[in-house]
């Protein structure tokens, strides 16, 4: 029997968008494709694994986007500009607690990218709990951040389905004894939910 669902935030509830956003804060096309090759490839993600002070992850990105400085301190200033909430995100948790389901969030995330952005999750209100990578030490797929979740609030991963857009997160958590969902598009996983949940 299914009693948890697990989301993952970028890509399943919020939409994380940086070349929309930096367009938005005016930079260049010049600018938007060095963020891209050298920020937004591998080295945003890298943040997330750790706490970083404000100064370090600003001191990490103009020394991988050297000439952009300014626009390193813009971005960051300016860190919404690259996420926003979807539609269907908040009515989606909603529903599912109504319905009596415990949920739960996974994500990995950066220290200060998370604490500003996530006042815009209303929907975290509404959750029974959350782990997020910066505050662990760990990321997804490390089994270790699963195995941390199931531990710190009790979760059978028996009765748990995590959805997560990247396959490579779902299979870690498959691998862990969860159930998984590899998320395309909202109708997809709510279907394959659904399907789910009366199947037992």
């Amino acid at each position: 029997m299914i009693r948890t669902i697990i989301f993952d935030l970028g890509g399943v509830l919020v939409d994380f968008h940086p070349v929309e956003g930096m367009k938005k804060l005016g930079f260049s096309e010049e600018a938007v494709e060095s963020f891209k090759k050298n920020i937004f490839s591998g080295l945003w993600e890298k943040c997330d694994e750790k706490p970083l002070e404000d100064y370090a992850i600003r001191k990490l990105f103009k020394e991988a986007v050297p000439g952009f400085e300014k626009e390193v301190d813009l971005l960051w200033d300016n860190i919404t500009a690259v996420t926003g909430v979807y539609d269907y995100s908040c009515a989606w948790i909603k529903e599912l607690k109504e319905r009596g389901y415990q949920i739960y969030i996974l994500s990995n995330f950066g220290q200060r990218a998370f604490e500003v952005n996530s006042q815009l999750y209303t929907f975290l209100g509404d959750v029974d709990g959350k782990v997020i990578s910066y505050e662990v030490k760990m990321i997804k797929p490390d089994a270790g951040i699963y195995h941390y979740l199931s531990e710190k609030y009790h979760l059978n991963p028996k009765e748990a389905v995590f959805i997560d857009d990247r396959k490579v997160n779902v299979d870690g958590a498959r691998a862990c004894g969860f159930q998984g969902i590899v998320f395309d598009n909202y109708e997809q996983a709510r279907k394959e939910l659904e399907y789910m949940m009366q199947r037992e």
